[in-house]
């Protein structure tokens, strides 16, 4: 998949016939996923390429900095996600104050007919652009049939069982740690990236040497502990991860530290990345260190129930279970609800 980190900083040119799509898209949940799905499918049917455009930061984080929401996907996440779809191009539309202050009508032409050769457009029905959000679909539609750019409105999107499909409701279930609610809205696990850094090795005392990681730039779920796979130099390990503030220890700052099963050396400023498959208690105090290993010991065994092998068809039939799995249900039609980004 091309991957262009700053679209507008691109010389100017139309040699990329596409079908596209602009938004946020942080989450990339379903919803989202369908969008894209659609482009795919539309690029596909006009021999031509597929083409996501996506602002970088969320607008609020310039518009309203204390308004701006915490971040559920990174670029470098939403590139390995759309490629993997079969998506064959993302650009990165950098916001900052001089795109936030650009009409409608001049930013279409700056992302898009300077750029590519655009045969057809994809929105959501709500999507709004340009400065102060001036831009809707109506004029979209104006501005595209004046160029012969052909204009498309998804339907809204609701989640298996009817939940709604938005990054804000992504957002609170993660903050509660409802970690399988916001898999089957992704599609996916939660995915939380970082670099390993130095913590105070309590863990390497009680026998549960954890990897603390830094330098994230996303949501961090809320805490407790959890069993989560870690995905770190190409291989996905069974591993569990507590977020707190050390109560036993009468931490302060908060942590997010991972006990990687079966796994012995360091890995110091490594790429660390977590996917959160499910919550396995609260974050609790407890009245000695010894009492907490016990208790880790408890949550490693659960954890490793959790996140063994999908039993076979016939070992379901017995009632084997696992909660390992990635949810495979796809979003369903519903036009009074709304996939917001």
């Amino acid at each position: 998949m091309l991957t262009v980190p700053d679209w507008l900083a691109e010389p100017a040119g139309q040699s990329l016939r596409t079908v596209l799509t602009f938004g946020v898209f942080d989450g990339l949940h379903l919803g989202h996923q369908f969008l894209v799905e659609r482009v795919i499918r539309l690029a596909r049917e006009k021999r031509c390429s597929s083409l996501v455009l996506t602002f970088d930061p969320h607008p609020l984080s310039v518009l309203s900095p204390s308004a701006a929401p915490e971040v559920l996907t990174t670029f470098g996440q939403k590139a390995e996600i759309l490629s993997a779809m079969g998506l064959d191009a993302l650009g990165c539309l950098v916001f900052d104050e001089t795109l936030s202050d650009t009409g409608p009508a001049e930013f279409l032409e700056m992302a898009v007919t300077r750029r590519t050769e655009a045969l057809a457009i994809v929105t959501g029905p709500d999507f709004r652009f340009g400065r102060g959000a001036e831009g809707h679909f109506g004029l979209l539609s104006s501005w595209a049939r004046a160029r012969g750019i052909a204009v498309e409105a998804c339907r809204d999107q609701t989640a298996p069982g009817g939940e709604d499909l938005s990054s804000s409701h992504l957002r609170g279930l993660l903050k509660v740690g409802h970690v399988e609610a916001a898999a089957k809205i992704l599609g996916r696990p939660y995915r939380l990236d970082g670099e390993v850094v130095p913590g105070q090795r309590r863990g390497r005392t009680l026998g549960f040497p954890t990897a603390n990681l830094g330098q994230i730039l996303q949501l961090i779920p809320g805490p407790g502990v959890y069993a989560v796979r870690a995905l770190f130099r190409g291989e996905s390990r069974p591993a569990m991860t507590s977020i707190g503030h050390n109560p036993t220890f009468r931490g302060g700052s908060l942590t997010v530290e991972t006990f990687v099963f079966d796994f012995h050396e360091e890995f110091y400023g490594e790429r660390l990345g977590l996917e959160f498959i499910r919550r396995i208690r609260d974050m609790i105090r407890f009245d000695s260190a010894q009492s907490l290993a016990e208790q880790l010991r408890r949550d490693e065994a659960k954890a490793r129930s959790c996140l063994a092998p999908a039993p076979s068809r016939q070992d379901s039939r017995r009632g084997g279970a696992s909660c390992g799995g990635r949810p495979a249900d796809r979003p369903q039609t519903d036009p009074d609800r709304r996939s917001r980004g």
